[in-house]
């Protein structure tokens, strides 16, 4: 293997392991959300069901938390990384309509995984709930402000998956989401002003 080809084999694996990394302990609203990927296997297209997370963690403070290789139906995988992760409670969990199935199902789905779990989620809430209060202390803005920038960085990543679709293979794949959203994240942290106040929470 050349110099070239390895340095580019290295910087792929710390792309990839930008999936892993730390996270904060505790975070006010996690909204979820999943894609389709197309790829080639065995000289066939084929599709894979992807899923990412967009978080609030302070007043108008965010973080992508990272993309999972399966449906927002499957839960418990990626709420498992999570909390290996280091997160401790989210207020709320938002779950995006399902590509192909009744969004209520998915939002039972967490709700029944998470119900009594620890780390504690309080709430879940699905794209049908009509945001005109606060949800368990968090501000009805802050969710609403949330749900409209995850909304446009998923449009986006959305087109940019296609444009490179179809992948040679689930690692290319997993390559070209995880440097998608690592550039994402990254752009997140340059906007953010110098100092912003903490998000105020009900007790």
């Amino acid at each position: 293997m050349s110099k070239e080809m390895r340095m580019h084999s290295a910087e792929n694996q710390r792309t990839c392991s930008w999936l892993g990394k730390a996270l904060c302990r505790r975070y006010a609203l996690v909204h979820f959300a999943e894609f389709n990927v197309l790829g080639m296997e065995n000289g066939m297209a084929s599709h894979q069901r992807w899923s990412w997370a967009f978080a609030l963690f302070a007043a108008d403070e965010f973080d992508i938390l990272g993309a999972w290789p399966v449906g927002i139906a499957r839960v418990q995988p990626i709420i498992e990384d999570l909390w290996s992760r280091g997160i401790l409670s989210i207020r709320v969990v938002s779950i995006a309509k399902a590509l192909d199935y009744a969004a209520p199902r998915s939002v039972e789905s967490w709700a029944s995984a998470l119900r009594g779990a620890e780390p504690r989620v309080l709430e879940v809430i699905g794209p049908q709930t009509v945001l005109g209060a606060a949800v368990e202390g968090v501000p009805s803005a802050a969710i609403r402000s949330t749900l409209g920038k995850a909304g446009k960085i998923h449009d986006s990543l959305v087109r940019g998956v296609r444009s490179r679709a179809p992948f040679a293979s689930p690692v290319a794949a997993s390559e070209f989401i995880a440097g998608w959203l690592q550039r994402a994240d990254r752009r997140l942290y340059e906007v953010r002003r110098p100092a912003r106040p903490a998000l105020v929470v009900a007790a």
